[in-house]
């Protein structure tokens, strides 16, 4: 109960205390008009926002830091870049077979919302389902890819995850782009990951990682750098990073 009322006094003083350098006003106040003041004013504030029960789940079975680390990246989604491509994206998902066509980019050089949904959607978690909004960046990115290699067919391997996909990937780095949405395993239709990642390091716009093992390319909106990883081949089956 002090602990109680030292709150109820300090709400008191906040409210109906003036300012520094001031006197409260001469009107007096007994404990329960106070009370039924100070009820009213929490009655009156807006309810917190409604949180999905998935939401939680996460939050609950994920490290909190993670959650630090996507909250902060996507408060600097990185700028997009315009690589030459058409503006035009065809992917084909390999764990589904979906394939679509999108044509992401207006004639203006403005984005077409609706397009990039059908990006986000085919991006998609491969365990929840969940999407998230695809950086533009790595579009453009993709997009350069295909046109680069005379529009054969990319196949996505992996695209979005939710950290909780992303623990359950063999070798996944802890502060994944994947979890962003700025990061996308690939194959290109005919040509071997090495000419893939060959490309997308002389182009100098994001990550290139090249996993010969497991043949694939990943590519991603972060700062231009590239890497090379062999993996025991009871991982490969897996077609992720």
């Amino acid at each position: 109960m002090r602990g109680y009322a030292a709150f109820a006094v300090a709400i008191f003083l906040l409210f109906y205390a003036g300012p520094k350098g001031h006197t409260a006003p001469d009107e007096a106040i007994s404990a329960s008009e106070f009370m039924e003041r100070f009820t009213s004013m929490l009655d009156s504030m807006p309810a917190p926002p409604a949180i999905s029960e998935p939401e939680v789940i996460d939050l609950e079975e994920d490290d909190p830091e993670t959650y630090i680390f996507i909250n902060n990246a996507k408060s600097r989604p990185p700028e997009p870049v315009y690589l030459g491509g058409d503006g035009r994206l065809a992917l084909n998902r390999q764990n589904s077979g979906e394939q679509i066509i999108s044509y992401y980019r207006n004639k203006d050089g403005t984005y077409n919302q609706d397009e990039i949904n059908k990006i986000n959607r085919i991006m998609r978690c491969s365990l929840t389902g969940k999407e998230t909004p695809v950086s533009i960046k790595l579009i453009e990115i993709l997009d350069a890819i295909e046109d680069r290699f005379g529009k054969r067919e990319i196949i996505l391997l992996s695209g979005y995850r939710t950290p909780k996909l992303n623990k359950w990937v063999p070798g996944a780095a802890r502060r994944s782009l994947h979890m962003l949405g700025w990061a996308a395993d690939i194959r290109v239709q005919g040509y071997s990951p090495a000419k893939v990642a060959a490309y997308a390091r002389k182009i100098h716009a994001g990550g290139v990682g090249y996993y010969p093992d497991a043949a694939f390319t990943h590519l991603d909106a972060g700062r231009p750098r590239h890497w090379l990883v062999r993996r025991p081949s009871n991982t490969q089956a897996t077609g992720t990073p």
